[in-house]
């Protein structure tokens, strides 16, 4: 595998607001060796989510337990501002299913998520991006992978992953 590209140029521009490079003793530590890349691709981007300044985050997964044929989604929102937004987002991917023929389907989210270790909710979050070696731009992934740290316990996990090609 390749080193990841940390450049946040690169990011898909839905999120670029939303990132920090990646910091390797947080829950990027967990992405860093590519072995989430569900395709095996070579190429791949990690980040850190921050929202001015902000590095802490309650987060709202797809409700896949109870519904299907909806498109993926990751909500963040900040535990200091309280700011909701999306990490990640099936339908801006390019080769995604609901992007590429523009499905207008509402993303559907679990409740909060909590940390499988002490049932906490604040969390460091970082992300990936698997990138196919015909990508022609930043929303042209192949995979999502999200990490979580609770800032609780500091248990690090892999909480989702998504195949967005």
């Amino acid at each position: 595998m390749a080193s990841p590209d940390l450049n946040i140029n690169n990011a898909p521009d839905y999120i670029k607001q939303y990132i920090a490079s990646a910091a390797s003793t947080g829950p990027a530590a967990l992405l860093l060796d590519g072995s989430w890349c569900g395709h095996g691709e070579a190429a791949y981007r990690i980040y850190d989510i921050a929202e001015n300044g902000n590095s802490v985050f309650r987060l709202q997964l797809p409700d896949t337990a109870s519904e299907t044929g909806f498109p993926a989604a990751v909500k963040a929102t900040s535990v200091v501002s309280q700011e909701s937004f999306l990490i990640y987002d099936a339908k801006q991917h390019t080769a995604n299913y609901y992007g590429l023929f523009k499905k207008k389907k509402k993303s559907k989210f679990a409740d909060i998520h909590h940390c499988s270790n002490c049932n906490e909710t604040n969390f460091k979050v970082s992300v990936g991006f698997e990138v196919p070696g015909d990508a022609e731009e930043p929303n042209d992934t192949s995979w999502f992978v999200l990490a979580t740290e609770c800032v609780h316990c500091g248990d690090k996990t892999i909480a989702f992953d998504d195949e967005t090609a």
